[in-house]
């Protein structure tokens, strides 16, 4: 017995020494799941170690950015082969030998049938461990219930919503998933079904002991099951015994910092903030949180942004991140230092604003991988867009960096908001992932609402322990967005490198501002291209699309459409753009939707009061309408006719007019002329003065 002891102990110790640490448990699905609940573990540098990819349906025309189809857009059904499997016609989405895990699936479809099967082959089997109808399976309740299968907004119609699966799919050989559908006709086709989907997934080294997942672990771990999906939702819950410190301050003048100074080896566990302001949207940007984890600031971005709402107020939940209704701001991310930790809260505006700090920390042992949390932000401020579009991606889009990384750490998550100044979406850019100095993105996405875990250019507010939209407003219309994801399982470490580019591919010409929140963990030395911007966060909040875009004539006497102060009584206002067309600015303002009787006024700026000649651009199309059209109350026109057989433009000379200084108003009545039309819709493309 003695001999085995000290055979067993000489093995041991050959282990220890060779691999630098304790040989691990197995990966199963049940680990998995407490690692996705215990937020300490995105503060250690993961062993073991493995590698986080992604397979989507992006278009495949996208392969070098020397390439003119680099911004390609036929997302849509694109799979790595067809395979036929027992007579079955199989689109292969995904197929990774050796260990692994499957660590979140978003899918979403147009045109669909019903009768898509998605199907999981693991390690081999001709027999799908995992089989049914696609969108029950994903954001249904065919394997478990919600947060892990999540299908959001429930305020947008089903067959338009993101469909989210976080439940993880380990395996130990290999995992093969396809989808079966009769509605594709053919892989990349333009017609028929449309299916788009990200999985993202964890790749292990060889040797890296993972049990495969089976259908009998959704019933042996029932009660851990409940009881992460139970913990997901309450944030704030923890076993730890934690200790607070608090600061406040009435009245934060301009310039001022609050700060607090801890001392010891812990972790942060809880921050949470309260402000107080005449303009609270403005204090949100311009109050600005840093920390400093042993001398190293590591952490410098706006309140708002940092607590994923940007620069609006709005009541939302996630797993790392709480606002309520009475507007406490907290956040639940794992923070360690060996030694001291200062964190302050400055007031960057030029009013005074009320600030409250408290911070609830525990112990923490430190090691050889414990990592510092890390914060970069950035806005790109009065961002061009370009002008038109076309699917092939050959036009004006172009790459905005989230952030780039250098050195050694983890990203786990970024909030992005912006303020959209036309009647178009915004975010039909992908996201392209590099890590380690990859040539080609290992990450390469399908549209940043998919990226966020929504779909369909949808505005509508959702919450989810890990993606949030806590305000649309601006999805396709002028105004504020704010969306949110926080990564577990899919967080991405890297040892050398990684950059984060989103495409910025807006519908419309229009200028907005975009400011992208990163977080991630990081060893010290490791270099962020991201640092304090104090000039941004002064800068006056936009809440007025003509805060970005001017609607006072340009230096040819031009007033785009699309950049008119706008107010309908009824319908819906698009900025929209077509090739062929060749409007000013690439672009028209669109009213649809109306009845009769419906106004539609548009509003521009005159600097300088006087006598002006005044020429309309707009369009003319079949289905347009009939409008009586009024300048600063004056009816100019009855019954001006929009309608004709083929979409063109005419100019409409309006004469010479006294404008008066600030605001004057173009007003459209919709009107019918004959007893058998409808209503119609109404295209401006600029007017002119001189």
């Amino acid at each position: 017995m003695r001999i085995v002891s000290i055979l067993l102990g000489f093995v041991l110790g050959i282990l220890v020494f060779s691999c630098g640490r304790m040989p691990v448990e197995p990966i199963t699905m049940a680990s998995l799941l407490e690692e996705m609940t215990d937020r300490t573990s995105l503060a250690l540098y993961p062993y073991p170690s493995y590698k986080s990819l992604q397979f989507s349906s992006y278009d495949r025309a996208s392969v070098t950015k020397a390439s003119s189809s680099w911004y390609a857009n036929w997302d849509r059904s694109q799979f790595i082969r067809t395979e036929t499997n027992h007579g079955r016609r199989e689109f292969v989405l995904f197929d990774v030998d050796g260990p692994g895990a499957v660590t979140r699936f978003w899918v979403t479809v147009a045109e669909y049938s019903g009768k898509g099967v998605l199907r999981f082959y693991i390690d081999g089997k001709e027999t799908p461990e995992i089989e049914g109808e696609v969108l029950s399976i994903i954001g249904g309740e065919q394997l478990v219930g919600y947060p892990l299968a999540a299908s959001v907004s429930d305020l947008t119609d089903y067959l338009q919503r993101g469909h989210n699966l976080y439940l993880p799919i380990p395996f130990s050989k290999s995992c093969k998933i396809t989808y079966e559908s009769p509605s594709i006709r053919e892989p990349g086709e333009f017609s028929g079904e449309c299916f788009y989907y990200n999985i993202n997934y964890r790749k292990y080294e060889k040797g890296i002991h993972v049990e495969s997942f089976s259908k009998s672990d959704l019933i042996k771990n029932r009660e851990l099951i409940k009881s992460v999906q139970k913990r997901l939702l309450m944030p704030s819950y923890t076993e730890d015994r934690l200790q607070s410190v608090s600061a406040f301050r009435d009245s934060l003048c301009s310039e001022d910092s609050l700060s607090l100074h801890l001392q010891g080896t812990h972790a942060i566990r809880k921050l949470q903030v309260k402000l107080k302001s005449e303009n609270y949207v403005q204090a949100l940007r311009s109050t600005v949180l840093t920390i400093k984890f042993d001398g190293q600031r590591t952490v410098w971005v706006p309140v708002g942004d940092f607590m994923g709402i940007g620069n609006r107020f709005s009541a939302y939940k996630t797993y790392y991140t709480e606002v309520t209704p009475d507007s406490l701001l907290s956040c639940y991310w794992v923070m360690p230092y060996k030694k001291d930790c200062v964190i302050s809260l400055k007031n960057e505006s030029s009013q005074k604003i009320g600030v409250s700090l408290e911070v609830e920390y525990a112990d923490w042992e430190w090691s050889d991988n414990t990592m510092y949390f890390g914060v970069g932000w950035k806005e790109y401020n009065h961002l061009y867009t370009g002008k038109q579009r076309d699917m092939k991606g050959t036009d004006s889009q172009f790459d905005v960096n989230f952030v780039s990384l250098v050195g050694k750490g983890v990203y786990v998550g970024d909030a992005l908001t912006l303020f959209n100044s036309v009647a178009d979406w915004w975010g039909e850019g992908d996201e392209k992932i590099y890590v380690d100095g990859e040539r080609f993105p290992s990450h390469f996405g399908t549209g940043t609402e998919d990226y966020y875990g929504y779909a369909w250019c949808m505005h509508n507010f959702f919450q989810h322990p890990f993606i949030a939209e806590p305000d649309g407003t601006g999805a396709t219309q002028c105004g504020h967005v704010a969306n949110v994801r926080y990564r577990a399982l899919d967080a991405i470490p890297f040892k050398e490198s990684l950059v984060f580019d989103m495409e910025l591919w807006h519908w419309g010409s229009a200028y907005i501002n975009y400011a992208p929140t990163t977080y991630f963990y990081l060893f010290p030395k490791t270099k962020v291209n991201r640092g304090e911007e104090e000039t941004s966060v002064k800068l006056k909040v936009v809440k007025h699309k003509n805060e970005l875009v001017p609607n006072s004539p340009d230096h040819n006497g031009c007033i785009e459409g699309e950049y008119m102060d706008i107010n309908l009584s009824s319908g819906i206002e698009k900025s929209q753009s077509i090739s062929d067309m060749h409007w000013s600015n690439g672009a028209q303002f669109f009213w649809q939707g109306s009845g009769f009787g419906d106004i539609a006024e548009l509003g521009f700026e005159i600097k300088n009061a006087g006598t002006y000649s005044v020429e309309l651009y707009y369009t003319l199309a079949p289905d347009y309408g009939c409008f009586d059209v009024y300048l600063n109350g004056y009816l100019l026109k009855e019954s001006l006719n929009c309608q004709h057989k083929i979409l063109t433009t005419k100019c409409w000379k309006m004469g010479k007019h006294f404008l008066p200084q600030g605001m004057n108003v173009i007003k459209f009545v919709q009107k019918k002329v004959l007893p058998n039309t409808n209503p119609g819709g109404l295209g401006i493309d600029c007017i002119k003065i001189k």
